[in-house]
């Protein structure tokens, strides 16, 4: 038997989920909450956690809270869930960011009812569950090699044209990191931040961050951690341009 949590704003829609996922004999729920920071994944013994969210920003933010909240070895011997993820919409760049960050099963929400108990029996068994247009995605990077070639150099000759501080902006920016927590991390104003993502965008050719991030993941460039001005090297980015292991 599976045992499943199950994780969402809406009354109503854990109930659709609950309501399909007990239909199947192997499946049974045992817990579900509303709060992304539920003790849900620390106090129950979960296989699966089902969550779903308005976007892949959300999904993210749970894939980490429930990181950080894994079972360590003084606790109680008992297994990380594996994690399958509702989300409204999909690109190429979050399905890789989701799957990066561990997630096991990855649905859109409008047609979850007709994929979801296969999904997390197949994320329970340890293979990966993709929704059609999130395995569309990494498919088409193999049966169309020339054109992903293509668009890995086109990608990468944009990024040649940032700064080593404009990479470690545009990398953070693929990471979904708010322009606060880049001051931060970079120890720089938050005023500086905002006219480093000006020039990205300039040079790059693009309006906004989703643009900017798609060039990241078309690139497959793997930076290095980002700096501070006060202990800064002299390239951010050694070995520019080395693809990333693809999921």
């Amino acid at each position: 038997m599976i045992r499943v949590g199950i994780l969402g704003r809406e009354p109503l829609e854990r109930a659709g989920v609950r309501r399909v996922l007990e239909d199947d004999g192997r499946i049974r729920i045992v817990d579900e909450a509303s709060e992304t920071a539920s003790p849900m994944v620390r106090t129950t013994r979960l296989d699966v956690l089902v969550s779903s969210h308005r976007d892949a920003d959300e999904a993210l933010e749970v894939l980490r809270l429930a990181n950080t909240a894994a079972p360590t070895a003084a606790d109680a011997p008992r297994p990380t869930p594996v994690h399958v993820v509702l989300v409204d919409h999909l690109s190429e760049h979050a399905t890789r960011t989701l799957l990066s960050h561990g997630a096991r099963g990855i649905l859109l929400r409008g047609n979850s009812v007709r994929h979801l108990p296969w999904a997390v029996r197949a994320a329970a068994a340890g293979t990966i569950a993709l929704a059609p247009v999130a395995a569309r995605f990494l498919v088409d990077q193999y049966v169309r090699p020339g054109r992903t070639a293509e668009a890995v150099a086109t990608a990468r000759t944009l990024l040649g044209q940032l700064s080593s501080r404009e990479r470690e902006i545009v990398h953070l920016l693929a990471d979904g990191a708010s322009n606060p927590a880049m001051a931060e991390m970079l120890g720089i104003s938050a005023h500086t931040v905002k006219d480093h993502i000006r020039a990205v965008y300039s040079k790059l050719g693009v309006d906004n961050r989703v643009q900017a991030s798609r060039i990241v993941w078309q690139a497959q460039v793997l930076p290095t951690q980002p700096t501070s001005t006060q202990a800064r090297g002299p390239s951010a980015y050694e070995g520019k341009g080395a693809p990333t292991v693809t999921p």
